[in-house]
Parts: C-alpha cells; structure tokens; sequence
C-alpha cells in the first residue's frame, strides 16, 4: 500500500467561538502535535435552548450508525417516535491480507443516507453519531479527508505492531494505563499497520468515522471519551493521551484529537449540514462507541448487563461509583481478565467496563460459507439447545478467523457453535458483574436476536435475569437519546420516551419470542 505524504497541520479554526448553547463555552489553547484544533473546555453544564413547545415537536434529532455489517440513519421526533429510517451496507474492500472498511464511502453513505430522509429543511434540531471504536481516516495538509481502507476490527492486522509496543513499553503498565485496549483491535494496532506498508511518514490529523462526518458538518475536529480510549493510547482516568506510545508506532506526524466530554457538541455550519436539513446552529454530538451508546437506546441503566449479539458480541455494564474510585480494584479488574476493557459510558461519562472475547457472527458466518447451508433453514433444524454438546474454544477461534474447522455440514454443528457461545457469555457476564457491582438484569439486544436458534439458548441456557428491549434500531436511537439530552428535549439520555422491555421468565421461549417479534416484525 502507498500512501502520499501528509503535512502536519490539520483544519484549524481561526478563533474562538462562543457555543451557542447556555453554559457552555470552548476557548481555543495552544496548538501541537496533538492538539490540532487547540481547544480546552474551559466550562461544561447542562446544555439547552429550552424546549420551544408544540413547534420543536415538528423538529426531529436523526441518529446516525456506522456498524461493521451496516449504516443506518434515523429521525426521531420530540415524543422519542421514529418518524424516518434508511440503511445501506458498510462500504468494505476485501484482499488477501483481510478486509478493509472504506472510509470515505462510509462516510459520504451516512451523508447519502441522511440526503435519502427527504427532511425539510431546518427541520434537524440536532445530530447524533455513534461507530465502531478504531476505524478511521486522516486530514491531509489540504484539509482533505484521506481516501484509506482502513484494516477491520476482527482481523490480526496489527498484531506485530502491539507485540512491538508491549516489549517497548511494558504490557502490564499499558493494561492499565490504557484501560486494556493497546491491542490488536486499536486505532494504534491498525493504523500502525499501515503507517508500516506506506513508502513516506504519515502526516495529518487523524479523525474517527464519527469524527469524520461530524467535521464534513461543523468544520471541527473533536473526539468523544468512549471512542478515544479505542485509539489505545488514551488514559481516560488521567484525561491524555500517551504520546510516546504513539509515536513509537511510527504515528509521531499524526495529530489525536482533543478529547470532550459526554454529550458535547460543535454548531452546524457547513454548506452541506444546510443541504441536508440541518437547523442554523444545530448541534451535531459524538455520541459515542456502537455498544454503549445501543446500550443506552434500548434503555440500559447503571446497574443492569447490557449484551450485544452480533458480529461481536459485547458485554457491558457501568462499574459502582466506589468501585471506580478504587485505584487498587480497577488494577485488579484489568489484570484478572485479558478480555475486560475499561471505557466511558457515552450517557454519563462514568466508567464502563466491556468484556469481549467472542466473534460469533464471525463463526457463525464462517461456518455458513463453508457448509454450503442456508442459514435460516439449519436455523430451523438445528436441535435443541444443550449446555455439553458445544464445540471447543479453539474449534470456536478457527471459525473467527474464517477457517472451515473441519466440523460437520449439519444443523447439529450449528446448535453446537450457538451453544458454546452462549455459555461462554455467562462466563463473561459472571467476569463482568464481579468486576462492576452489577445487581441487575441482563439486557438482550442486537441482530443476533434474528436467529431463531440463537434467542432460544439465551432462553434456555443464558444466565438469568433477562429482558429484551422492543426498540428496532438501538444504535440511532441511543445517539438520539443522548442528543436530545444535549439540546434539553428530555432531562437525560435515559429519559428519552418510547423505551419498553419485556421480561423474560426463565426458560420461557413464548417470553422471548413475543419480545424479539415486537423489534422485527
């Protein structure tokens, strides 16, 4: 791969504006390597034109979603209903090395997607935006988004980049410094990567998806906490980035964003936010990381175990207040379990701790193209759920990484595969609570829901208590929540109208599908 050479200084604005909103203001500081746009909030509090009666409900938030499978777009009105939606698969780039997302398709398929709306114009009170962690691109000395493949998530691209930076570094220190996420799954491991196959330095500043889109809106550059951390080189407790750590990945000329609080947000004020329907002013909010902010549209709290089923299936839950003031237990948290990372929950800004060890979209799609089956017929087949016949973890690990492992074209191989997954989840949920304080119910969400076979072992074999959310689409629909808290539209993301779950009895398989046939019906 070449790559041209980038100048070092990105997009900067020229002063320092008031935000528009009460209680807020961002005042522009000293301008560096990291620190491109040379902004430090200096103030932050609740932040609201005031809720303008009947007429603000004729205005509508959209939630935007950059997914590793699809982009999805949706409006939502001041009473938290759905009022416009749209989709489009996610732009990828498949090569011998593995597959790439591409970014500036991504990108402009958000923008597409939300041109496709046909909203009237000036009737977008505000933007949210939510996206896979890592993923991204740069902005050249030109001030042009980089046109880049950027290497995917699931992929082992990367990994020599890491094992690099743990024997510089100390892996021990990294884990919790970084809160577990100098990995192979980082912006650092990826974008390493490619600063490595490139015949010059890369130079510019470089913006996540959301970043990205928010900049084609705003014209500046920012970075929510949740997604900073993905970089795998940011110190949420300490609020900063680790330079050195950066650099000696090959990444010295590429600027980091300033990091912002949860909910934070820049005005609307490019020619294309005005073609797209957005208000003068109106603001767009980086919500957050995929996950946490699903987490929060289907109505998640503190105390409860968020589980996303899909091509990765995360585990989440907000640690206890005590607990996260507690140095000695976080460090502990960290080193017990290779599989347990740290990051903001996008509602509150509290610490978030995320256990994600599975691929099971991953496998399962895997086993598929090997099998030659049809998905929903071996769905149907499949026998009943089992807690002893499952496949092994490294049966499990070859499928992830796309191998055939050798299993049995039948529908008693993907019970197995389904199976083993969902045990492995209570083996998270169990990792998870312990290191949270976690008391309540587990929350099932995601495309994984889909599958017939798959919602009936969480049923039958997942660790109650469980409840499933009748919200369709939870990424949008957090980012909206947490939008509106922004613009005063309801008091906290977590007051958003329109969430409903219903619990599920243990066992109980009616329970489950009347839940999941609300969401696809």
């Amino acid at each position: 791969m070449s790559c041209s050479r980038f100048a070092s200084r990105a997009v900067r604005a020229a002063e320092a504006p008031d935000c528009p909103w009460p209680h807020r203001r961002i005042v522009f500081g000293e301008h560096n390597s990291l620190n491109p746009i040379g902004f430090v909030l200096v103030s932050f509090g609740q932040c609201c034109p005031p809720i303008r009666g009947k007429s603000m409900r004729t205005d509508v938030i959209v939630g935007v979603d950059f997914g590793s499978s699809r982009i999805k777009v949706a409006a939502y009105d001041g009473e938290g209903r759905p009022v416009a939606s749209a989709e489009s698969p996610t732009p990828k780039r498949s090569g011998t090395e593995g597959d790439g997302f591409l970014v500036l398709a991504m990108i402009d398929a958000a923008i597409d997607l939300v041109r496709s709306l046909a909203l009237p114009p000036g009737s977008i009170a505000a933007v949210g935006l939510s996206s896979m962690g890592e993923a991204g691109t740069l902005i050249d000395h030109s001030g042009a988004l980089v046109d880049l493949a950027f290497p995917t998530w699931y992929d082992p691209r990367g990994a020599d980049v890491i094992a690099r930076i743990e024997d510089t570094f100390g892996s021990d220190d990294l884990t919790v410094r970084t809160g577990h996420h100098t990995h192979v799954a980082s912006t650092l491991a990826k974008l390493g990567h490619v600063a490595a196959q490139t015949d010059s330095p890369l130079e510019g500043s470089f913006v996540g998806l959301c970043a990205a889109l928010a900049w084609r809106l705003t014209g500046e550059i920012t970075q929510e906490a949740g997604l900073a951390v993905t970089s795998g080189v940011y110190d949420s407790a300490r609020g900063e980035y680790l330079d050195d750590v950066w650099a000696a990945a090959g990444l010295g000329g590429v600027a980091l964003p300033r990091v912002a609080p949860a909910g934070f947000g820049h005005p609307a004020r490019t020619r294309l936010a005005k073609e797209l329907g957005l208000a003068e002013g109106a603001p767009v909010v980086i919500a957050g990381h995929d996950h946490p902010v699903a987490a929060v549209g289907a109505g998640m709290r503190a105390n409860e175990v968020g589980d996303s089923m899909g091509t990765g299936e995360a585990l989440i839950a907000v640690m206890r207040s005590d607990l996260a003031r507690d140095d000695g237990h976080c460090a502990r948290v960290l080193r017990s379990d290779p599989d347990l990372t740290f990051e903001v929950w996008p509602a509150t800004g509290e610490r978030l701790v995320v256990w994600e060890r599975m691929r099971p979209g991953l496998a399962m799609q895997a086993f598929l193209d090997h099998s030659g089956l049809d998905r929903n017929t071996v769905d149907r087949a499949a026998p009943p759920p089992h807690p002893v016949d499952r496949v092994e973890h490294a049966t499990a690990r070859i499928l992830e990484l796309g191998g055939s492992a050798d299993l049995p074209p039948t529908p008693d191989s993907w019970a197995a595969i389904i199976d083993h997954y969902v045990l492995v989840a209570n083996e998270g949920q169990k990792a998870l609570r312990d290191a949270t304080g976690a008391d309540g119910i587990t929350l099932l969400t995601g495309g994984g829901l889909r599958s017939e076979r798959w919602r009936r072992s969480k049923a039958l074999l997942a660790t109650p208590p469980l409840a499933v959310p009748t919200v369709r689409e939870t990424a949008t629909r957090g980012a909206a929540a947490i939008t509106g808290a922004t613009i005063g539209w309801w008091p906290d993301a977590e007051s958003m109208p329109g969430a409903q779950r219903i619990d599920l009895r243990p066992g109980s398989l009616g329970d489950m599908d009347r839940a999941v046939g609300g969401i696809f019906s």
